[in-house]
């Protein structure tokens, strides 16, 4: 049974390491939903993006990318594991913002060569 109390990072099985840049997240179905990677790992990532409502959970199934440093470029299959109000927004009617974190889905060896080499270029430290 798994104990209620521990934190995200006590859970997880990977380690999530920050990105250098604003690497930026892109959904290729439905048209471009644009969003900022917060950390990323073996296991999956995080990225935040500007919403009133949460994208639906078929949009990461349904692909998508992550662009990084150097032309660096993600296509992987990948879950919904949680989607949450991150900031309330501003005043000066700035829109809130969201969290997503997504596991990714049943890896190839060669993707995951493909994703360690990309947290490689794109990561500075871990979380």
């Amino acid at each position: 049974m798994q104990d209620k109390h521990l934190t995200a990072d006590e859970r997880r099985q990977f380690k999530r390491f920050k990105v250098k840049q604003k690497s930026v997240f892109v959904v290729t179905s439905d048209g471009p939903g644009l969003g900022e990677v917060v950390d990323i790992g073996d296991g999956g990532l995080a990225f935040i993006y500007a919403a009133e409502k949460e994208w639906p959970a078929e949009l990461a199934a349904d692909g998508c990318m992550v662009f990084g440093n150097n032309d660096s470029c993600l296509d992987l299959p990948m879950k919904l594991v949680v989607d949450r109000l991150f900031n309330s927004g501003g005043e000066d009617s700035e829109p809130p913002v969201r969290r997503r974190s997504l596991t990714f889905d049943n890896l190839s060896r060669e993707q995951l060569v493909l994703l360690e080499c990309f947290i490689w270029v794109n990561s500075v430290s871990e979380c």
